[in-house]
């Protein structure tokens, strides 16, 4: 059907995932910019956003394999939902807590992190 409606009408979903992200930065990322993040991660990695999901990730040495692995910056939503978007499954994920100055990177295996995705069911 061909309407006479021009212009679209988006629904409201309330906050998003992505909205979300933008506050974690803000709150914890100190002089780090959001949209600069993302425009790094559109240029070099990989960028997931839904309404319900929002993660920066990228491809680099894995600390434990050597060989790739993911570096996820920042994740938002369902563990599950944001790895079953990433464009292929890599041995290892890392990532970096941040807290408290601690900028140790974490590394585990895929499949342990996919396991503890699943104890949410």
């Amino acid at each position: 059907m061909i309407t006479d409606q021009l212009r679209i009408r988006p629904l409201n979903t309330g906050v998003t995932a992505a909205q979300a992200a933008a506050a974690c930065y803000r709150e914890w990322m100190g002089e780090v910019s959001f949209e600069a993040d993302v425009a790094e991660y559109l240029a070099h990695g990989v960028v997931i956003s839904t309404p319900t999901c929002f993660g920066l990730a990228r491809m680099i040495e894995g600390p434990r394999t050597k060989g790739p692995a993911w570096f996820v910056r920042m994740a938002v939503g369902d563990l599950r939902e944001l790895l079953s978007r990433l464009p292929y499954s890599l041995p290892e994920i890392c990532f970096c807590r941040g807290k408290k100055g601690d900028l140790r990177i974490r590394s585990y295996p895929l499949e342990r992190m996919l396991q503890l995705g699943m104890k949410g069911e």
